[in-house]
């Protein structure tokens, strides 16, 4: 075991500036994988922005359709309107529901995606910085 050193000499500081040189370059290379695994989040992002952006698209044309189909109702109920007329549109009612519900379920299956994404970017960011 080295003695306590009293006072610092030039070769002992140049010891002593090599290692603190060593640590940084130790933490650059933390922060460049860091750097990484950020670019590859971005990358994620970028394909998650891209299906929003589809499925807005997708979602107005079916809104229009929806719309549509509504104006057909309207266009029903303006006339008197028999039960058979009304069941029918009640049948209608009940798939356009049913469209509603594959929706909700599609955008909650995408946020959940998303959320997992996240998740995992964070994880790996903590993993790689603990590391």
């Amino acid at each position: 075991m080295e003695s306590p050193m009293s006072e610092w000499n030039n070769d002992r500081l140049d010891e002593l500036n090599g290692r603190i040189n060593d640590g940084f370059a130790k933490v650059d290379e933390r922060f460049a994988k860091v750097d990484e695994r950020f670019a590859k989040v971005d990358e994620r992002f970028v394909k998650v922005d891209d299906r929003f952006v589809r499925l807005e698209g997708e979602m107005r044309e079916g809104f229009a359709k929806v719309d549509e189909r509504f104006k057909e109702v309207d266009a029903r109920f303006d006339k008197t309107a028999t039960r058979e007329e009304i069941g029918e549109v009640n049948v209608e009612l009940h798939r356009l529901n049913d469209r509603f519900d594959r929706l909700l379920y599609t955008l909650m299956a995408i946020a959940w995606g998303f959320a997992g994404t996240v998740l995992a970017a964070i994880v790996g960011l903590i993993a790689v910085v603990l590391v």
